[in-house]
């Protein structure tokens, strides 16, 4: 090959050479972006998870310390007269066991934002 021609292919190499290296940074830069987007799904994977476990445990509480509260009250008004003394008793006193247990659950699970180190500060 004569020095025109071998020039000639030297920078058609150093072109493609730019060519490709521009392609390999647009995928790293597409690969990055990709994995930033799957960090974000993950995330908010996990807040709509723990919103949705919130909401579970505060509405078992509400409603078991309510029917917990309805049947104490039944039980002071009606079941010291009924033949089975303790026939709203039993009942009032499960249904508030478990709504306090509910109030509970519901009361880690929200404050569970974030972990937190002994001193109250944020974990990074």
């Amino acid at each position: 090959m004569n020095r025109k021609t071998e020039d000639i292919a030297h920078r058609a190499s150093g072109v493609k050479g730019v060519v490709g290296a521009m392609k390999d940074r647009l995928a790293e830069a597409l690969g990055a972006t990709r994995a930033r987007v799957d960090l974000f799904q993950a995330d908010v994977e996990h807040r709509l998870f723990r919103l949705l476990a919130v909401l579970i445990w505060g509405a078992i509480a509400f409603t078991c310390l309510s029917l917990g509260l309805v049947f104490a009250v039944l039980t002071i008004i009606f079941g010291f007269h009924l033949s089975p003394k303790y026939a709203f008793g039993i009942p009032a006193l499960l249904f508030l066991g478990v709504g306090v247990i509910g109030a509970i659950m519901f009361r880690v699970k929200k404050a569970s934002k974030y972990h937190r180190d002994k001193h109250g500060k944020r974990a990074s």
